[in-house]
């Protein structure tokens, strides 16, 4: 295979390994095995999301969490958009009390979205994948985006030590407004899990935990 099939059917075999790892591990983990690598942060990933969401997408088939998410009575602003011909599915709400960050989030929102990829620019091959996040947000200005950026650093500091992990900054301009980490599971160029802090406005910051899914 040329170096460009490769690459495709690396991506490939990352979300379909993601996706049987987690669930295979979620099944079992009561069983007395030897970890590996993989299987410890699949652990840490797992710990990640029920610290922080109401709905699991790992611990049933997807359509149950589908339901358990969408019909959550502690979300008060629900909006849908259902899958057409020409657009991806979105679902997004606004809880009314649950908020598992460390600083006291003014507004906490769950997305749920479909989001299209390009697997090679050249032979126009795409696929999609499930961008899973829970956001807090602070109204504070200065004190809040402090806030965030704080949440962001003690989050990094507890889990980032259990994945391979890269940094980015978000730029608007010349001026840095936020700064994400992807935490890694496998050692290929995809990661399931992010950590975010943005300052949205002078007045609106937040903290966004992301997961990328691939349903098998």
């Amino acid at each position: 295979m040329d170096k460009r099939t490769i690459l495709i059917v690396r991506k490939l075999l990352f979300f379909l390994l993601l996706f049987t790892t987690i669930r295979s591990f979620a099944q079992e983990q009561d069983e007395q095995i030897p970890l590996t690598v993989q299987d410890a942060r699949s652990e840490y990933l797992l710990k990640i999301v029920h610290n922080y969401f109401r709905s699991d997408p790992y611990q049933n088939e997807f359509g149950f969490f589908l339901k358990h998410l969408m019909n959550d009575p502690n979300l008060v602003t629900k909006t849908t958009r259902l899958k057409t011909d020409t657009s991806l599915f979105y679902f997004q709400g606004v809880y009314k009390d649950h908020n598992p960050f460390g600083f006291p989030s003014a507004r906490t929102e769950v997305r749920l979205a479909e989001k299209e990829f390009v697997l090679d620019d050249s032979l126009s091959l795409k696929d999609t994948m499930i961008v899973y996040q829970i956001l807090g947000f602070s109204y504070n200005g200065k004190t809040g985006l402090a806030s965030v950026k704080n949440e962001f650093t003690k989050f990094n500091r507890h889990y980032g030590k259990h994945f391979t992990s890269e940094a980015s900054d978000i730029k608007q301009g010349d001026e840095i407004v936020g700064g994400t980490e992807d935490y890694f599971i496998y050692a290929i160029d995809a990661s399931p899990l992010s950590a975010t802090w943005v300052k949205v406005d002078e007045v609106q910051s937040a903290f966004v935990i992301t997961l990328r899914l691939k349903i098998k």
